[in-house]
């Protein structure tokens, strides 16, 4: 019996009691710092940043820039801003249309409203929860998202289904947690069903009632079709129709097809470097970045969006011959970074930023799943922390991708605790050169951070655990997480209940743990808030030093007022267990 199992019910008059006594509690440890820190926060969460990008046309990119306002940029023109109380998280390439789809939501919740947007700015509202609108042979389609209810065919949720016209085309057999992604080339479709973060079936055809798969296996993605074949990237190799004509030895993070050449965005060394090749597979050239966030051709253009640990986003327009025109660009930070590698039980490698030579802590930030890799780039929180002294230690974890799909399986299902035994290597560095530790990590990263403080508790002098997952025996039954049941194991399967109970941050609290400071969003729908308002009640009932946060946003993307509030309580905790 889970003593604090009401708390998943945010409706329960002693939850909303405990989100506010533990707020009240918060402010009066913590408030007078997060005030004078609160519009220095705001000041940096209103600069423009790039939350998607893709090729409208040769000329223009579609743009989704998040900032004081989120917003639809085409070419010089601002053609959609949501309504005030909505922030746009997502924008859609509507195939066989002009039209833009962009998705709006309350305070990052992913609960979407999908828009069809004109480039003259015409608005035609398409529903809740409808993903990457399309049309096909003159019908407008679309995918709907069944995460909260059950679909109208009866099927178990979290499902996807397809419609057009309104009326379901495919996915009666899809089993919950997968999901689907659509790619329309006048009258040939393009479907790749994915079973987790993983793994994909390719289909194609003429009609839905004619698909026919085509292949299968990890990370595929539909990239072009070319004269009745289809170009697609499958883990590290690309793919026209049945001929494999670019394999590198580099995970790949995307392809895009400009003209007769192939541009390949891999990871290499940590960065992400474009390799060319032609259109039979030769190699023809290689461009460095440090982060391509965005990739995307159309004719013989090729935008990108490239982050930096030295600037915030630069928007690149290079057309065929040319070395690239920069249409945007924002931010200019002088930092210094150091790649560090660290020998654990595989070699390991961290980026250490900072701005000061002794600096009055290291903060170790990690994630470590899901396949996400994490480059260079800096956050708000990250920047604040970079200029009151503090030093940035980022880590390159299995369970993410920085070097490829194995690497991403050695750290997932029953091989997670090799990511929390990553993260202590880099935290047990810092505690050998006499520094002191700050573990942060938000999402699956608060995972990371709470399995980590219950296994390496010397370790850690502080410990910030952000939107978390941490009941690993009910993640499935909260919200979306049967969505991560590819990822962790089904807790309802005893191959890996007992795996999951022996590291679920909750289930393994004891005493004698470090300052920690979890935070999460009341309107939060894709992590439920139990997860952190279960572990703080339990962990302060163990006697341990643990402050609450319940912000009123969302998982992600929310207004910079909710953000910057949440990241200024972040900051001066931080100073307050470090002082």
């Amino acid at each position: 019996m889970d003593e604090y199992e009401y708390l998943e019910n945010l409706s329960d008059p002693r939850t909303i009691s405990f989100i506010e006594k533990e707020n009240k509690e918060t402010e009066s440890k913590l408030g007078k710092r997060a005030k004078k820190l609160y519009p220095i926060l705001l000041e940096m969460d209103k600069e423009p940043y790039v939350l998607n990008m893709f090729a409208y046309d040769e000329e223009n990119p579609a743009i989704l820039l998040y900032g004081e306002k989120s917003k639809l940029v085409l070419g010089n023109n601002t053609i959609y801003t949501p309504p005030e109380g909505y922030v746009a998280s997502e924008i859609w390439k509507v195939y066989n249309s002009k039209e833009i789809g962009v998705s709006i939501e309350r305070k990052g919740s992913d609960k979407i409203i999908t828009l069809l947007i004109s480039p003259e700015g015409k608005i035609r509202e398409l529903g809740e929860m409808i993903e990457s609108p399309f049309y096909f042979k003159g019908e407008l389609c679309y995918i709907k998202s069944f995460r909260y209810s059950p679909p109208p065919d009866g099927g178990d949720y979290p499902a996807d289904r397809v419609f057009c016209k309104d009326e379901i085309v495919y996915g009666k057999d899809m089993k919950p947690g997968e999901f689907v992604t659509i790619k329309v080339f006048d009258d040939f479709l393009t479907l790749v069903r994915q079973k987790g973060w993983r793994y994909g079936e390719l289909y194609i055809g003429e009609g839905f009632d004619s698909l026919r798969k085509v292949d299968e296996g990890e990370v595929i993605d539909v990239v072009d079709f070319q004269q009745g074949e289809v170009i697609y990237q499958k883990n590290n190799a690309v793919y026209l129709g049945n001929r494999k004509i670019v394999e590198v030895d580099y995970p790949v993070l995307g392809v895009s097809h400009i003209g007769d050449k192939i541009a390949v965005e891999v990871i290499k060394e940590y960065r992400t470097p474009l390799f060319f090749y032609d259109i039979k597979g030769k190699r023809i050239g290689e461009e460095v970045h440090d982060n391509v966030m965005f990739m995307d051709g159309k004719g013989q253009t090729l935008f990108l969006v490239e982050t930096s640990f030295n600037y915030k986003f630069r928007v690149v327009k290079k057309s065929d011959g040319e070395r690239g025109e920069v249409l945007m660009q924002y931010g200019n930070y002088d930092v210094t970074v150091k790649d560090l590698y660290v020998k654990g039980d595989v070699l390991l490698h961290g980026f250490l930023v900072s701005k000061v030579n002794n600096p009055k802590g290291v903060i170790v930030y990690g994630y470590g799943g899901f396949r996400i890799p994490l480059l260079p780039s800096l956050t708000s929180v990250m920047r604040v922390l970079l200029d009151e002294g503090y030093s940035i230690l980022i880590t390159n974890l299995r369970g993410g991708y920085e070097n490829g799909e194995e690497w991403h399986k050695a750290g997932m299902l029953l091989n997670k605790k090799n990511v929390f035994k990553d993260f202590a290597e880099f935290l047990s560095l810092v505690k050998l050169m006499g520094g002191k530790a700050v573990a942060m990590g938000g999402s699956n990263g608060g995972l990371l951070v709470g399995a980590t403080v219950n296994e390496y508790p010397g370790l850690i002098d502080c410990a910030v655990i952000g939107h978390p997952v941490l009941d690993m025996l009910r993640y499935d039954k909260l919200y979306v997480g049967k969505y991560w049941v590819e990822e962790y194991g089904d807790p309802n399967d005893p191959k890996y209940r007992e795996y999951l109970l022996s590291y679920s941050p909750y289930h393994n609290l004891k005493k004698g743990l470090p300052k920690t400071f979890v935070y999460t969003g009341i309107n939060d729908d894709r992590v439920h808030p139990a997860h952190a308002l279960k572990y703080v009640a339990k962990s302060k009932s163990l006697g341990n030093d643990v402050m609450l946060f319940v912000n009123d946003s969302g998982h992600s993307i929310a207004d910079p007022e909710s953000k910057a509030r949440e990241e200024s309580y972040v900051v001066s905790f931080i100073e307050e267990c470090l002082r």
